[in-house]
């Protein structure tokens, strides 16, 4: 059974996340995808719970993740601290301190947060979580969707597209 949970941001832990490492080491990218990153619920350790919740601070020129929307996962964005500019389907919007973004599952909560100051750009992070359904997101600029659940992670090129039946 899940518990109450409560902490305290200013005594949590941090580790720094850099996705152009991760998944590419060595290679150069149009654009850096490097984040601190504390998780204060996280229903995929703990195995339960249905929200995500995460205190992230984006350095200047970083952006947290390639633009990209979820077709499981609403997620909040809060902006503590700190400017930037949020890629939208409707284009650049600045955010800034106080800011909340509501993000549905589909196309139109299609979202990249950008630090485009000169200081760092804190926000508070929540998602639903359905540990029981893998979860999908889709990249529009570079037409891939990615499928996860447990330790399966892998991405495809939309083009890739195969006949429900082939090989059968």
């Amino acid at each position: 059974m899940q518990k109450i949970t409560i902490s305290n941001v200013k005594s949590a832990e941090f580790t720094t996340t850099n996705l152009n490492e991760f998944f590419e080491p060595g290679k150069e990218h149009k654009r850096s995808f490097e984040y601190q990153k504390s998780a204060v619920s996280n229903p995929f350790t703990a195995g339960t719970g249905k929200l995500s919740v995460c205190f992230y601070t984006l350095q200047p020129g970083k952006a947290n993740y390639p633009y990209h929307y979820h077709l499981g996962s609403e997620e909040v964005f809060y902006i503590i601290s700190g400017s930037g500019t949020l890629k939208t389907p409707d284009g650049d919007k600045p955010v800034s301190q106080g800011d909340v973004i509501v993000m549905p599952a589909n196309e139109s909560g299609a979202h990249m947060l950008i630090n485009t100051s000169n200081a760092p750009l804190v926000y508070l992070d929540v998602d639903t979580v359905d540990l029981t359904a893998p979860e999908a997101a889709v990249y529009p600029d570079s037409r891939k969707v990615m499928i996860w659940k447990n330790e399966l992670r892998k991405a495809f090129k939309l083009s890739d597209e195969a006949n429900y039946l082939e090989g059968e």
